[in-house]
């Protein structure tokens, strides 16, 4: 057989389709493998909670903190926009987590806890939110802002978190008047 012939005859090995079908599958599996493994530490002590513990109680109050945690990095590191998305899913987790609480004591944990990580993120708003009286607030993010607040005003929290609340609400309430009239005190 001609050296040419011997080329042409490995191209039209049947195994060849085949192997690269093969090896396809299995950089996908592999790249699916990779993506879904956790990404730090706090991931794996999350799913850690979520196999061994019992009730849903526990768990999303732990994710609730861990995304509360990735939101002060977020904040510490200058990213306003992560901090406030991250205190956004941490609020979600202390809501499921006081919808399954069981007790009223856990209930009571999971609503102060999300009482403080709505004020958090409203806080983050309205320092967003705000600018110099001689440039344009966004309106819209401190109204959002408001609004997360009047929903603490409005949950069975303790006094101190409607006091914080109430506080937070008059800075927003002042923040929204036009210009210069930001500065007066009162409602």
């Amino acid at each position: 057989m001609s050296h040419p012939a011997r080329f042409m005859a490995g191209v039209r090995d049947p195994w060849v389709i085949p192997g690269l079908a093969l090896l396809a599958v299995l950089t996908l599996g592999v790249l699916y493998l990779y993506a879904s493994q956790p990404q730090s530490a706090a991931e794996v002590g999350s799913r850690a909670w979520v196999t061994l513990a019992p009730d849903a109680y526990t768990p999303r109050i732990s994710r609730a903190r861990e995304r509360v945690k990735a939101g002060q990095d977020a904040a510490a590191l200058g990213d306003t926009a992560a901090a406030i998305a991250r205190y956004a899913e941490a609020e979600e987790e202390a809501l499921s987590a006081r919808e399954r609480a069981g007790t009223p004591e856990r209930a009571a944990e999971a609503a102060e806890l999300w009482a403080g990580i709505a004020l958090d993120r409203a806080g983050l708003m309205l320092a967003t939110g705000a600018t110099p009286w001689y440039r344009g607030d966004n309106d819209q993010l401190l109204r959002d802002a408001q609004a997360v607040v009047q929903r603490v005003r409005a949950a069975p929290v303790s006094p101190a978190t409607k006091a914080r609340a109430e506080a937070l609400d008059g800075r927003i309430t002042r923040q929204l008047r036009t210009g210069p009239l930001e500065w007066l005190p009162g409602r």
